[in-house]
């Protein structure tokens, strides 16, 4: 990170929405009973808790190594798909996410660190910081399933509305971190669209543009290097495959407690660099990859979530009132569970990959 970005944060002084990612439990505790490995429990190693109180100082601490500890895990937490617009256009897509992150509010952002090597922070307590931000689910948007299986995970909504991080706190921290208009940082997600788009709302300060192209061109400037795992292995054509089960199928165990956003951010990192070890990406191709997310710009995606819509009979509100033209029925909003993957060209999946698949 430059002196300058070190200077600032160091002088800067305080200033006066859950992605339903869907994840089979039942082939989960299958594959691990049948590796002898166990199910993670509520304990969150390396998982830091950040709230109001503790953020300064653990913005500031993250920042610190960035300059060695480039590559970033990221996930977030938001309140569901509440809205979804109605006319399935090329771009439906992008215009149901600036709809739904232009009206809500993030939850959580997890953050987690390694170098290029795959390899946490040494020497230090914490690889992953979970901000919790200021939310009072009694006054702001939530889908019901969303806020149910968020409790369920263990999301202490008493909590977020006492001691939650201000938004616009977070924002001016993020900005001056080093985490963002750095040519030197490599973002790592899983269909990461919604989570770019919640983080971008916050460093602009408005809401998201009204075109994938001034959206995506945003992202090029601010975020400069990002990937999403889902992008990557859709290429793919062999087997379905969502984040919890590729990571289970590459035997990457998870740290801490499931629909969380620290937690998340820890399984996807690790299936990045699970990934690079079985010769999906290297770093002559990864560049191929780069600034690309699932569902954006892609025609094939965006038709592809609404068959997963129709299959699985989510609806509209038929409203007179033209407001509520927009609010889904059934708010189960990430959409791709399953898609192919076939590692190809430099190596071959492990034996238990495909017999846990079949």
């Amino acid at each position: 990170m430059s002196e300058n970005i070190s200077n600032k944060i160091n002088n800067i002084t305080t200033p006066s929405p859950l992605t339903l990612k869907a994840e089979d439990e039942i082939f989960a505790k299958r594959f691990l009973r049948s590796n002898n490995q166990t199910i993670s429990n509520n304990e969150q190693p390396g998982i830091l808790e950040v709230y109001a109180d503790n953020f300064v100082e653990e913005i500031k601490k993250l920042s610190s190594l960035l300059d060695e500890y480039n590559y970033i895990g990221m996930d977030t937490e938001y309140p569901g798909t509440v809205y979804c617009v109605q006319n399935f256009t090329n771009d439906f897509y992008y215009k149901t996410l600036k709809m739904n992150v232009d009206k809500l509010k993030l939850i959580q952002v997890g953050i987690t660190l390694m170098n290029s090597k795959g390899e946490f922070p040494k020497n230090n307590k914490y690889h992953t910081w979970q901000f919790n931000f200021e939310f009072d689910k009694d006054k702001e948007e939530i889908t019901t399933s969303s806020l149910s299986l968020l409790e369920q995970c263990g999301i202490d909504f008493n909590k977020l509305k006492r001691k939650g991080i201000k938004h616009k706190d977070f924002a001016e921290y993020f900005m001056v971190s080093g985490l963002v208009l750095n040519p030197d940082i490599l973002w790592v997600s899983f269909h990461g669209c919604y989570d770019f788009g919640y983080l971008l709302k916050l460093l602009i300060s408005k809401n998201l543009p009204n075109t994938e192209k001034e959206f995506l061109d945003l992202l090029d400037t601010y975020f400069i290097n990002y990937y999403d795992i889902k992008n990557m292995v859709k290429r793919k054509d062999n087997v379905k495959i969502g984040l919890n089960s590729l990571a289970q199928s590459l035997v990457v165990l998870r740290k801490g407690k499931t629909h969380q956003a620290g937690s998340d951010s820890v399984v996807t990192i690790d299936v990045f660099f699970k990934l690079k070890e079985y010769k999906f990406w290297n770093d002559n191709n990864i560049i191929n990859f780069k600034n690309t997310l699932f569902g954006i710009s892609n025609e094939e995606d965006n038709q592809e979530t609404l068959n997963y819509e129709q299959f699985c009979n989510l609806g509209y509100q038929n409203n007179n009132n033209s407001n509520n033209n927009n609010i889904l029925y059934q708010p189960y909003a990430n959409l791709y569970n399953y898609y192919l993957i076939n590692p190809q060209q430099n190596g071959s999946i492990p034996t238990q990959i495909n017999s846990f698949m079949k």
